[in-house]
């Protein structure tokens, strides 16, 4: 506010300057009186323009008795030019009037400026809401009101907020409903209230907190704080039997699916660990459910058949597939298996072993392949023999064998070689043999059954 004054006597001292001041009043009093205010003299300053209007005021009361002067005088006059000449200075007399009176008003403006300043001050220089407020009721139309009232409702306000408790806010809320800090202190009681509920750093605070508030600008931030301190004491305890209490008690937090997740890999790690067919078999009958019993069966199914596999036997993979009829390993044990069975009986290459094969292992998926063996070996003989004879006894000893197209093929043959080398009108000379150049193809036996 003393800026404010000063800025008014700086421009009361600019009109002065700029309008010269008639009469008596020659000096530039509103700058001196603004040098006593800056001292801090404002009675000293009030005086003097106190001085300066009762100058003015003789000066414009003087003018006006010479107006009147003028008028008088200009009816008394009978030349034209007498008359010009009262004229002229009429004219002079009214311009000197309005620079007065313009000169008054300024002054008389700062002088109630420093009036209101004067009335102020005290109260200023207190510096207490209830100063304040006794001002606003002695003043209310004080141009230092407004000032006056923002600062008492500071004052009001400050310590409220200083100590910003929930009690403290409300007191203030009651006892000031017209401050017009009223909506931050509301906002604030909000937040002490929410503060205090979130300081307990319990689940059952922020539930008291969402019944007790649930309009509050802070409930959503209540929720998450709730979701959290639900979830909290359970994730540290980190165990399988917590998360599991922790699904059944808050079945709706939106942290069940973390909890279930991390249960059932904490059910699954001991049984990992040991990495033995006994823990995980435990496992699997304990958590059918668990995620993790795919990865746990193919575990087990590869420790089962881990030991078979190095010792790469027939009789071992027969007692893999006996006690692991299930195993994803049994169609490979079964094949490995199948084909140890056959190989020492395929290294005989012989009709009895092929037969004691089959009577064997029945079951085996090579047995098609010894089948069709045997009868390779049947024909064998016979056909590295390369006779007549020796085909035909084949076909009347196995009537039955594949062979039998490509024995009789073999022996058409070797009667059309023979018909070629007999002159006409002779026959086939006897006992002459068959050339071995019309051999008949093999056919190939299958593999694997």
């Amino acid at each position: 506010m003393i800026s404010k004054r000063i800025s008014v006597c700086a421009l009361v001292i600019m009109v002065l300057a700029g309008l010269g001041m008639p009469g008596v009043v020659k000096a530039d009093p509103v700058a001196e009186a603004q040098q006593l205010q800056d001292a801090g003299d404002v009675s000293g300053a009030y005086s003097l323009l106190e001085k300066t209007s009762m100058d003015l005021k003789a000066e414009l009361k003087k003018n006006k008795s010479e107006l009147k002067a003028q008028v008088s005088a200009l009816s008394k006059v009978s030349s034209q030019e007498k008359m010009d000449e009262i004229k002229k200075k009429n004219d002079v007399l009214l311009a000197d009037r309005k620079k007065l009176k313009d000169q008054l008003k300024k002054v008389e403006t700062v002088m109630n400026e420093m009036t209101s300043l004067l009335e102020y001050q005290p109260y200023k220089d207190k510096d207490t809401a209830e100063g304040y407020g006794e001002f606003l009721s002695k003043y209310p139309e004080s141009p230092f009101a407004q000032e006056a009232a923002a600062r008492m409702y500071d004052l009001q306000f400050t310590p409220y907020k200083e100590r910003g408790t929930a009690a403290d806010y409300e007191e203030f809320i009651a006892r000031y409903p017209e401050n017009p800090y009223l909506e931050e202190a509301q906002d604030l009681l909000s937040e002490a209230i929410f503060n205090d509920y979130k300081a307990l750093g319990t689940a059952a605070a922020m539930q008291d907190f969402l019944s007790e508030f649930p309009g509050s600008t802070y409930a959503a931030e209540a929720e998450v704080l709730l979701v959290q301190l639900q979830y909290q004491p359970f994730k540290e305890q980190d165990t399988p039997e917590g998360y599991a209490e922790f699904m059944v008690t808050y079945p709706e937090n939106p942290n069940a699916p973390e909890a279930q997740a991390r249960m059932e890999e904490l059910q699954y790690e001991p049984f990992k660990e040991q990495n033995t067919i006994d823990s995980y078999t435990e496992f699997l009958a304990l958590h059918p459910d668990n995620p993790f019993a795919e990865d746990a069966s193919k575990s087990l199914g590869d420790l089962q058949y881990e030991p078979y596999k190095e010792q790469d036997t027939a009789s071992g993979y027969a007692e893999f597939l006996a006690q692991y009829p299930e195993s994803s390993f049994a169609d490979e044990a079964r094949t490995r298996m199948d084909a140890l069975q056959f190989v020492t009986y395929k290294e005989m290459n012989s009709v009895e072993g092929y037969e004691e094969f089959i009577a064997s292992y029945p079951e085996n998926t090579h047995v098609e392949e010894a089948s069709y063996l045997i009868e390779d070996v049947e024909y064998e003989p016979f056909k590295e023999a390369g006779t007549l004879e020796s085909l035909e006894e084949f076909i009347e000893t196995f009537p039955t064998n594949r062979h039998i197209e490509d024995a009789r093929e073999a022996i058409e043959a070797m009667n059309a070689e023979q018909e070629a080398q007999v002159p006409a009108g002779e026959g086939t000379p006897e006992g002459k043999q068959p050339s071995e150049g019309g051999e008949e193809s093999e056919s190939t036996p299958p593999e694997g059954g």
